[in-house]
């Protein structure tokens, strides 16, 4: 990018800080989602949905119902979290975020739609600005348009404006002095004075003489290279670690519940859960082919997004940007994920969304930004 760009115009400050509110009150809307979906008014609306075509005619459940949108709440959650965090990267003349906004604002549109919010489609609206004028020159490094200010406001016509000067009446211009009101310079009485001979230049006391000398390489103490690029920031290489370290456990833990439900009878779970009637009764209110088959979802997904992000952190400890931002939405769209569900659900997925949004922070500080950009 180039370093003689124009300041940042308020369209992009405007558009920035709509995409920041907008995406953590879709995380608030999620969050009353969730919480919600298991009450006995909403169970109620579902079923008298179900009941009346065209819905009757879909084959769906309550349950499936209510467990469609758990997830849709989390999508939600977890693309407006991501795009929280890229808007204070636009802030930054971030092009990559922009694009990254351009892509999460599709999902966001969609999963905020159902969970009874308009923010979704404010986030959206304020992506698209980013993409216009004066804010499509800025992010480029151009001048603004001429239309424009300096500040991206519209520059008024001046031209209009301004009464047009008459002209000034024959007789006036007739009696105007010449030279622009000046009076006539009267001749000077006294002499010019005497020319005298130019002096011719001397000898120059060096070769170079009068003309500026070329900076000399200054050479290194002990005659040692000169130093090459500037080391890796280490809060990078902690959150590359924290990101490998997390993935490793995660895709491990998931594939050991997977081998659990494949080894081990409903009858030996059954047995296990007897003196917690919470977990019974939670087990119960499902099939157990729909609960194995759950998991196995979860598994494909968990190992897949751990492989992703492992190799997203390889490219970002290599300097690679558009991988550094890339784990950067990564980890910020798995931390409202687990905000929501360790709130509603398990409150110990909290303590699992510490180390990932540890990783965000280091990933956001001004010295990992600048490093190979």
């Amino acid at each position: 990018m180039s370093d003689a760009a124009p300041a940042r115009p308020r369209q992009v400050t405007v558009a920035a800080w709509l995409i920041i509110l907008g995406s953590v009150f879709v995380v608030l809307s999620a969050f009353g989602q969730v919480s919600g979906v298991s009450s006995l008014e909403t169970r109620e609306r579902i079923e008298a949905l179900l009941s009346e075509p065209p819905a009757d005619g879909l084959g769906l459940s309550v349950g499936t119902v209510l467990d469609m949108l758990r997830v849709v709440a989390m999508v939600a959650a977890a693309t407006a979290t991501a795009t929280a965090i890229l808007g204070t990267q636009v802030l930054q003349r971030s092009r990559a975020a922009r694009t990254w906004l351009s892509v999460l604002a599709v999902p966001l549109f969609l999963s905020a739609a159902f969970i009874g919010g308009f923010m979704g489609a404010l986030v959206a609206a304020a992506v698209v600005m980013l993409w216009l004028q004066p804010a499509k020159s800025w992010f480029a490094g151009e001048p603004l348009p001429e239309r424009f200010n300096a500040d991206g406001t519209l520059r008024k016509d001046e031209s209009a404006q301004k009464p047009a000067q008459k002209p000034a009446p024959a007789a006036e211009r007739d009696h105007q002095p010449v030279g622009h009101g000046a009076p006539p310079q009267q001749p000077s009485a006294y002499p010019p004075p005497p020319a005298y001979p130019q002096q011719q230049p001397g000898p120059a006391p060096y070769a170079g003489f009068g003309h500026p000398q070329a900076e000399r390489p200054q050479a290194v103490p002990g005659g040692a290279p000169a130093p090459g690029p500037r080391r890796r920031p280490a809060a990078l290489a902690w959150a590359c670690a924290l990101t490998w370290v997390g993935s490793g456990l995660v895709s491990l833990f998931w594939l050991l519940a997977t081998l659990v439900f494949v080894a081990v009878p409903q009858a030996d779970f059954d047995e296990l859960l007897e003196g917690q009637p919470e977990a019974q009764a939670q087990l119960a209110a499902y099939d157990w082919a729909e609960v194995t088959q759950s998991v196995y979802v979860m598994t494909a997904v968990s190992v897949t997004w751990s492989i992703v992000a492992i190799v997203l952190a390889v490219l970002a400890f290599r300097g690679v940007v558009w991988a550094r931002l890339a784990l950067t939405v990564s980890s910020a769209a798995l931390a409202g994920v687990l905000f929501v569900w360790g709130v509603v659900w398990a409150p110990a997925m909290l303590l699992v969304m510490v180390p990932v949004a540890a990783t965000v922070v280091l990933l956001l500080r001004p010295d990992v930004r600048a490093w190979r950009r």
